[in-house]
């Protein structure tokens, strides 16, 4: 498969900065533009702030405020944009429970940590932007 770029603007949420960096070169090679959050109470923050996020990455374990809060968080708001905003689960269980809370809370998805590139791609790749 020959990975074209990717018309997007992802917030990736993880506490482990080490995630944050190996994701971040796996994203910016496919010509995603990014933001980060190092825990759900940012990651609220930064989705009610900035209307361009059009996927959000976001691990499920974390201090503050996890995953699946700060997922429910979002989905409680009224307007659209909150509504629809793709939010995939970064995680490292197959639990599942897990799996089912993750899809509870308004997940769309997820991925598996350590992830595959290529199943990534192909995930965010659904959600591209149309020019």
């Amino acid at each position: 498969m020959i990975e074209t770029a990717i018309q997007l603007h992802v917030l990736v949420v993880d506490d482990n900065q080490i995630n944050r960096l190996l994701i971040s070169k796996v994203l910016s090679r496919w010509g995603i533009t990014m933001e980060f959050a190092e825990n759900g109470e940012q990651a609220v923050e930064k989705i009610e702030s900035d209307h361009n996020i059009d996927v959000v990455l976001m691990d499920v374990h974390m201090p503050v405020m996890d995953g699946v809060e700060a997922t429910r968080i979002v989905r409680s708001k009224d307007e659209s944009f909150y509504k629809n905003l793709p939010i995939i689960a970064l995680t490292a269980s197959m639990l599942i429970s897990e799996i089912n809370e993750i899809h509870e809370c308004g997940m769309n998805d997820y991925i598996l940590k350590p992830f595959d590139p290529k199943g990534l791609y192909d995930k965010l790749a659904k959600y591209q932007k149309v020019s």
